[in-house]
C-alpha cells in the first residue's frame, strides 16, 4: 500500500479504477488476479486486503512452482522465478516493489529457497514429504508431521530423521488423504545441523476452510534502532503480514502464527528517527466477516 499511494488517492482504491488499470500493463492482469483469487481464497473485506491477498496468491503459486521443482533433484537442479524488481511503481510479477520494498513472496523466498528445506508434495491418493538439500554438505534432518485444525489442535501424523545428501531430495514420509479431517491441514516442522524450520501445506483451497478468529495479540518496544514486535495468538494465523506507514524492513513477513509459539519480528525503519504505526493481517482479518 506505500507504493499504491505513490500514485493513487483514496478514492482510486478500487482494482477496476482507471488508476489502478494504468498501473498494469499486462493485458488483463488485474481480472486475472481476481479471477484466481476467487478460485483459491474466500474475497478480500477492502482493497487493502485486496492488495494483501493479491500478494499472498502470488508467493503462494510461486512457492508451489519452486518447491515442486527442488523436489525433482535429478531430474530438475534449479529455479529461477521472474521477476526480481521493478523499475516503476505497478501491478506486476516483482518480488521487489519500486524502491526495494519486499513484496511478501520476497519474505517467502527466502523459507522456500532455503538451502536445505522439506516440501509436500502431492501424489495419487495423498503426498510424499520430501526433503531438500542444497547446500555443500550432507545434513542430518529430523522431521516431524502433524494434522493442524482451525482451533490450533495438533495431532500426529509421523516422524523420521535422515541423512539428506548434497544436491540431493529424499522422500521421508508418506501420507494418505484419509489421514487428514476435513478442517486440518499439514504441519511440517524440522531441525537440520542446528537450523529449524517449519511450513503449512493446505490439501484443498483456503476458501474451503473455516477459519477461526486468531485473536492477536501484539507487544511492541525500541529496539536500537529499530521496533521489535512479539506477536502470539490464540487460533493459528495465516500469511501473517506485518505493514508499517513509513520505509522499511521486517525481519520475517507472511509466516504461520501458532497458539503457544510467539513469533519475534524486527522492524527497521530507514529512518531511525521514525515512530512508526504497525497494521497487522492474516487471512482471517483479509477474508473472513
Amino acid at each position: 500500500m506505500d507504493v499504491v499511494r505513490r500514485f493513487a488517492a483514496p478514492e482510486d482504491f478500487n482494482i477496476a479504477a482507471p488508476v489502478m488499470e494504468a498501473h498494469q500493463k499486462n493485458a488483463g492482469g488485474n481480472a486475472r488476479i481476481a479471477e484466481t483469487m476467487f478460485r483459491y481464497f474466500r474475497f478480500p473485506r477492502t482493497f487493502e486486503d485486496f492488495v494483501y491477498l493479491s500478494q499472498v496468491q502470488q508467493g503462494v503459486a510461486i512457492k508451489t512452482a519452486v518447491s515442486h521443482w527442488r523436489s525433482l533433484k535429478p531430474y530438475c537442479m534449479g529455479a529461477l522465478y521472474w521477476q526480481l524488481n521493478d523499475t516503476w511503481p505497478v501491478c506486476s510479477w516483482a518480488s521487489l516493489d519500486h524502491g526495494g520494498g519486499w513484496k511478501l513472496l520476497h519474505h517467502m523466498a527466502r523459507d522456500f529457497f532455503a538451502p536445505v528445506t522439506v516440501t509436500v508434495v502431492p501424489q495419487p491418493g495423498g503426498w510424499r514429504v520430501m526433503a531438500v538439500n542444497d547446500g555443500r554438505n550432507s545434513a542430518d534432518l529430523s522431521l516431524t508431521v502433524s494434522a493442524l485444525a482451525m482451533d490450533g489442535t495438533r495431532r500426529p501424523l509421523g516422524r523420521a530423521t535422515g541423512a539428506i545428501g548434497t544436491l540431493s531430495a529424499q522422500p521421508l514420509l508418506t501420507l494418505e488423504a484419509s489421514d487428514l479431517l476435513p478442517n486440518e491441514v499439514i504441519h511440517i516442522a524440522w531441525h537440520a545441523d542446528g537450523v529449524a524450520g517449519d511450513d503449512v501445506f493446505a490439501p484443498r483451497p483456503w476458501k474451503s476452510f473455516g477459519l477461526k478468529a486468531p485473536m492477536i495479540r501484539d507487544d511492541v518496544s525500541r529496539r536500537g534502532d529499530g521496533w521489535l514486535i512479539i506477536l502470539d495468538c490464540d487460533a493459528p494465523a495465516f500469511f501473517v503480514s506485518l505493514e508499517a506507514d513509513c520505509t522499511g524492513r521486517f525481519s520475517r513477513n507472511a509466516f504461520t502464527l501458532l497458539p503457544g509459539a510467539p513469533q519475534s519480528i524486527l522492524f527497521t525503519p530507514k529512518d531511525g528517527a521514525a515512530t512508526p504505526r504497525f497494521t497487522l493481517r492474516d487471512l482471517h482479518s483479509a477474508t473472513m466477516v
